[in-house]
């Protein structure tokens, strides 16, 4: 009788070949090891298998036309109480064609009815369908929120840039939401490349860690427009030292300048932490 163990390594190697397969056919990449059971592993490869054969051959159909025409009333059919329960019904039909549509804001019902029969059914998709594929949508993928955006380009920096997460693919520490190709000093004068790269790596190299104590919002302005932002505060954060005692403390007022960013989002454009300390040393 052959030992579970011999099962596993078998399925494990028909996986290993499948993998080779799509790297072949598709260009796939694979990593070297996977935390999936042999049996999960395979369906999901199977599953990018049956995708890139779909691709190849689908053709571009609405949302509502991959939702088999379903019938629907336009919002201003409805009266104010109907639109909730139209609303969830449309949902229940998107569900049971494995599509999904989430809003990251607090969007009314008559907006989310408006926004799914006037635009959303009119979106093009691809006609994929594989079972356990989800089609997922965002509101703001179509109305994007620039408060939203500026409030998470600032947790970005704070969570991500000043945590020291290393730049992917490149040296130093990650500057995602930092426009470091137009950055600003405080009188609007461009600053060097180069010169912001330097200074925000170093200043953060300087310490180990840091902590973020306080940080209160003070205002936050956006121009007609949304082309431009402004965002005040103060702030009092610590450069920690490993296996010390010793801090560095910095408090005081803060100011984020941002921009939307070509590649979505915004960036900071120009930054103003207490002490001048990360770009103006």
């Amino acid at each position: 009788m052959r030992k579970k163990a011999d099962d596993y390594y078998d399925k494990k190697i028909d996986n290993d070949l499948k993998k080779k397969e799509l790297e072949k056919k598709y260009g796939a990449y694979f990593s070297e090891d996977s935390e999936l059971p042999p049996e999960m592993e395979n369906q999901w490869l199977n599953s990018i298998d049956e995708f890139e054969k779909q691709f190849d051959n689908a053709k571009t159909i609405t949302v509502w036309e991959y939702m088999d025409k379903p019938s629907f009333k336009t919002k201003d059919e409805l009266k104010s109480h109907e639109i909730s329960n139209e609303l969830e019904r449309l949902f229940e039909l998107m569900g049971e064609s494995n599509i999904t549509l989430s809003t990251l804001c607090d969007v009314e019902d008559a907006e989310l009815y408006r926004f799914i029969t006037e635009e959303l059914f009119q979106h093009e998709m691809d006609d994929i369908r594989i079972p356990g594929m989800m089609s997922c949508f965002t509101y703001e993928e179509f109305h994007p929120n620039a408060k939203l955006d500026i409030e998470q380009s600032i947790d970005y920096f704070f969570r991500m840039t000043m945590a020291k997460m290393e730049n992917i693919g490149g040296t130093g520490y990650d500057m995602l939401y930092v426009d470091i190709e137009d950055h600003r000093d405080s009188n609007g004068n461009k600053i060097d490349k180069q010169k912001i790269i330097d200074s925000i790596n170093n200043f953060l190299g300087s310490f180990d860690s840091f902590e973020i104590v306080t940080y209160n919002e003070k205002t936050f302005e956006i121009n007609q427009e949304e082309t431009d932002a402004k965002v005040t505060f103060t702030i009092y954060f610590k450069g920690l030292y490993e296996n010390s005692n010793e801090t560095c403390d910095f408090r005081g007022d803060g100011c984020f300048k941002l921009k939307p960013s070509e590649y979505g989002g915004w960036e900071m454009y120009h930054i103003d932490l207490p002490g001048g300390s990360i770009v103006y040393l």
